[in-house]
């Protein structure tokens, strides 16, 4: 991490534990997902190699509770929702089969 990069310690645990609880979740479905963590001067991205998260669910996530396989998606907005009121966002960078990535970066 670059000299003076912070994440609030809150949002950072909060974002990290539901990005890696849902790859974690997404790999007992997708047997051989690789998850990849990198922490950024600005934050955090979190990618798998499995299956794009399908375009009518991708509308919606982190805006919206969102059904899922595993719950009610609400993980991710609450994540979302504290991002925002600290600052950050958390997004849904990449979404193509292969590369699903989901990075949580300072705004502004």
């Amino acid at each position: 991490i670059p000299a003076g990069a912070e994440v609030p310690r809150a949002l950072f645990d909060s974002a990290a534990d539901n990005l890696l609880q849902n790859a974690l979740g997404k790999r007992a479905t997708q047997p051989g997902l690789r998850v990849r963590v990198a922490l950024t001067g600005d934050g955090l991205r979190v990618c798998d190699s499995g299956i794009a998260v399908p375009a009518e669910i991708a509308r919606s996530l982190l805006h919206s509770p969102v059904r899922s396989d595993t719950g009610l998606g609400i993980g991710l907005y609450q994540a979302a929702r504290q991002a925002h009121a600290a600052g950050y966002e958390l997004r849904l960078e990449s979404n193509r089969d292969g590369e699903v990535c989901f990075r949580l970066l300072r705004v502004g």
